[in-house]
């Protein structure tokens, strides 16, 4: 039986709601939000909602779906630079720059609210901007402890190492946002997750069925449920 997970993020607990109580945009009619935000807006697989080069502008909020960004690394080949799940901002990393440095296009068929950066720039008062730039100094901070994250996998060893650190990783930012920790759904191909972690797709895939059987965890086509986080996590100490 498919296992059955949530796909879409509640308001409460997505970047973008948060972002609006900083700012004092989060009133009843949520006529200020509206202003710079287009709400719910569907996108389709492969969309792309920004390419490496173009000018800076929005930050995308994913409401449902999941999304991946790409870059070209040293002037060769485009390289997985991480996923966006539901509830998470995607083009955070190009606050601060004119053009974005990613590539990040739509994995499944979905939604995302789109906040207008420039507008918002453009109309919020004195002390707003302060709300704001203190509100972006903590977002950028938690993209940079991803980063950091992401960076530490190439420390691991082991390719059962660097797939339980991306399961577990994968699981607290679902948790953060109101989805189950140890039930989700991967978005992403194997090839995608091979390319991210610096391993083969071959490697991924014999990694996922030795996890199985050892029943640390249960998978089912692109369904994981993570049947003993203390030994995955006992794993990366090992």
């Amino acid at each position: 039986m498919e296992m059955k997970v949530a796909t879409a993020v509640a308001c409460r607990d997505c970047a973008l709601y948060q972002t609006a109580k900083v700012l004092g945009l989060e009133t009843p009619d949520c006529s200020s939000l509206n202003r710079v935000v287009l709400r719910d807006h569907p996108v389709e697989k492969n969309e792309v909602l920004y390419r490496e080069g173009d000018s800076f502008r929005y930050l995308y909020l994913v409401h449902s779906g999941s999304c991946i960004s790409s870059a070209t690394i040293l002037g060769r080949k485009s390289q997985v630079m991480g996923f966006h799940l539901p509830g998470e901002l995607a083009g955070i990393e190009n606050i601060g720059q004119q053009k974005c440095n990613h590539t990040t296009r739509v994995l499944e068929k979905g939604s995302v609210c789109q906040l207008d950066f420039l507008m918002l720039e453009e109309t919020l008062g004195k002390d707003e901007l302060i709300r704001v730039q203190s509100y972006l100094l903590g977002a950028s901070a938690i993209h940079a402890r991803q980063l950091q994250w992401e960076r530490s996998l190439t420390g691991l060893q082991t390719a059962e190492q660097r797939v339980a650190a991306f399961l577990l990783n994968l699981a607290g930012r679902f948790e953060s946002h109101g989805f189950p920790a140890q039930k989700f759904r991967l978005p992403m191909s194997r090839d995608a997750i091979a390319d991210y972690l610096g391993l083969a797709m071959e490697t991924v895939i014999r990694t996922l069925k030795n996890l199985h059987k050892k029943e640390l965890i249960s998978t089912q086509a692109k369904n994981i449920e993570i049947l003993n986080p203390t030994a995955l996590n006992a794993l990366l100490r090992s």
